[in-house]
């Protein structure tokens, strides 16, 4: 008898649900092609937020977001745990409200930002046009922390604002930009490398997004200073 024969077994995995892929979902059979250009979104004398690695795919982008603070959250020692407690993740906080937030705006007025917390349930967009903005994971400690992103569809040419505030390491809330027409134009060189599979699996809870859909407000513009 084998030694783990004596522990319990675990339930088989549950059949992934099959789903029609959708436009906005990340294409896995292309290979993408690099953007120039990187963003310093948020800057403060004990943080940062940065975002670059952007890579251009036929519906959308990729990036890496790095958010860097100077000391621990609280003023205490850098835990050396590979799991400390709390988890570090800067989206999170302890009242829901002043955890890191990102948000994105289109020249033509379309937004999208995340929401408190890596872990909440997407929320697909209303329309095909609206942005899609997918955090896919990220990892780090109390000092730094680098997540990865995906964002669709392409924008229009111009610029692409980012929009950052970070309250729990004392970061108000700041603008960047990406150039909108050089990722179109990078989007344009991706490689298709075979037919593209019409159904994608879907598992809910396999990955995590923070997802806040808002379409534009001409009375409330967040690019206008």
């Amino acid at each position: 008898m084998s030694f783990f024969d004596a522990f319990p077994k675990l339930p088989p995995s549950p059949e992934p649900r099959r789903e029609r892929r959708r436009p906005w979902h990340q294409r896995d059979h292309v290979l993408p092609a690099s953007v120039p250009g990187d963003a310093l979104v948020v800057r403060t004398e004990a943080a940062a937020v940065w975002v670059g690695a952007l890579r251009a795919y036929p519906n959308g982008f990729a990036f890496i977001l790095r958010a860097v603070r100077r000391e621990a959250p609280g003023g205490g020692a850098r835990q050396g745990r590979p799991f400390p407690d709390p988890w570090p993740d800067p989206f999170r906080s302890a009242d829901r409200n002043t955890g890191l937030r990102l948000g994105i705006q289109y020249a033509d007025g379309r937004r999208a930002a995340t929401g408190e917390g890596i872990g909440r349930s997407l929320v697909a967009p209303a329309g095909p046009e609206d942005i899609w903005m997918l955090e896919g994971g990220g990892s780090g400690n109390e000092l730094t922390w680098q997540s990865e992103f995906w964002v669709s569809p392409l924008p229009p040419e111009g610029p692409v604002i980012l929009v950052g505030v970070w309250p729990d390491a004392g970061a108000s809330e700041q603008r960047a930009e990406l150039d909108g027409t050089a990722i179109r134009a990078a989007a344009a060189r991706a490689v298709e490398l075979w037919p593209e599979d019409e159904y994608v699996d879907d598992r809910p809870g396999y990955t995590f997004g923070t997802l806040v859909v808002g379409g534009p407000d001409e009375d409330d513009d967040p690019v206008a200073e």
